[in-house]
């Protein structure tokens, strides 16, 4: 039998996953949220406003948050373990 002596080279790999899948999931909740705001605001005010560029982007911060703490909320729990 051989033993496996990387342990801590493959925790480190699964933390900078984890830390790469968060800054990419906020940031593209965010995106989204804001894009979808600007294409509402040039559709249905004709970009005299941007009521819906600014509630759309919180819309996707809080989305992002609500995405990363469950993500973290999983992988502290030990959902994330083989």
């Amino acid at each position: 039998m051989v033993k496996k002596k990387n342990r801590p080279a493959a925790a480190a790999w699964r933390v900078l996953g984890l830390m790469t899948n968060v800054g990419i999931t906020l940031a593209a909740a965010v995106l989204i949220g804001y894009y979808m705001g600007h294409y509402l605001d040039k559709w249905l005010l004709h970009r005299t406003d941007s009521w819906f560029t600014i509630v759309f982007a919180l819309f996707g911060i809080a989305a992002g948050f609500r995405a990363v703490f469950r993500m973290l909320n999983q992988s502290l729990d030990g959902g994330g373990k083989e």
